[in-house]
């Protein structure tokens, strides 16, 4: 029988895995390890371990607000008809047992963004909310205070809408941590945008979709094959939204996933 131990490192390690394959993970991706790694919402603590594995929070949700200093997120305590659920997590803090991260991007079907590992740092009874690190550094690595317990936490907000996509785009933060949660939104409001469909082939599927800058204000969603003819400039999109194709010999597939949308003139959702 594993510990554990072996048992949480073996799930971050799947999760990171996952993570570099899927821009945000599917949730069918996740069921296939050998033990849950989440829950619908909050903390989850599979039957396996006896402390928590994972936090789970959404973009949109009205409970959850996502506060940002440096690499850290505040996550607000679960309510008090939970309490062993904030007394786990507490616990991974004492004992800088690592986690894993979980920011679901959609609901049905559910994809995530995934951190991991990460760590609680601290938390605040009276606030009721924990400071989580999500630099993927041991605790040991970051600087700290020296008492865990009761952190007085600032406030420090991120937007809260994930709409406003020219916000989002001005806005990227400096720290990786900041420019993956600031992607995540991004990518959710240029979706949402292009009602979850590639602008040029639209291809319907979301986990092969990606958010591509249009211009210094603009998003575009793009599936995995555009974008990247989009970055190199063999597709491109002049002034009037109109599709053009640089191919210099075509074959078969070229002509297929490339010039067969040569002159097609795109329909720009509303900013």
């Amino acid at each position: 029988m594993l510990s554990e131990s072996r048992l949480r490192l073996d799930a971050i390690h799947f999760v990171r895995a996952l993570r570099e394959r899927w821009v945000a993970v599917p949730a069918a991706e996740l069921r296939r390890f050998r033990m849950h790694v989440k829950g619908q919402s909050g903390i989850f603590k599979p039957a396996e371990l006896s402390d928590p594995l994972s936090i789970t929070t959404t973009i949109a949700s009205k409970y959850t607000r996502d506060t940002i200093e440096g690499s850290g997120v505040y996550y607000d305590f679960v309510p008090r008809s939970r309490e062993h659920e904030n007394d786990g997590l507490k616990r991974c803090a004492e004992a800088a047992l690592p986690l894993i991260y979980f920011l679901q991007t959609k609901a049905r079907p559910a994809e995530h963004v995934v951190f991991a590992p990460v760590y609680v740092i601290g938390w605040d009874d009276e606030r009721r909310r924990f400071l989580v690190d999500l630099s993927e550094q041991h605790p040991d690595e970051l600087p700290r205070p020296t008492a865990i317990k009761q952190l007085h936490l600032p406030q420090i907000r991120t937007p809260e809408s994930p709409g406003e996509i020219r916000e989002l785009t001005k806005s990227y933060a400096t720290t990786t941590v900041q420019r993956r949660l600031q992607q995540a939104r991004f990518r959710d409001a240029v979706l949402r945008a292009w009602r979850e469909r590639c602008a040029v082939c639209e291809l319907r599927i979301r986990p092969l979709l990606d958010a591509a800058v249009l211009d210094g204000d603009r998003g575009i969603a793009l599936c995995a094959t555009h974008h990247r003819a989009f970055d190199i400039g063999v597709l491109t999109i002049d002034a009037d939204f109109v599709v053009h194709v640089d191919v210099k010999a075509a074959g078969e597939g070229e002509r297929a996933m490339l010039l067969a949308y040569e002159g097609k003139k795109l329909t720009m959702p509303p900013l």
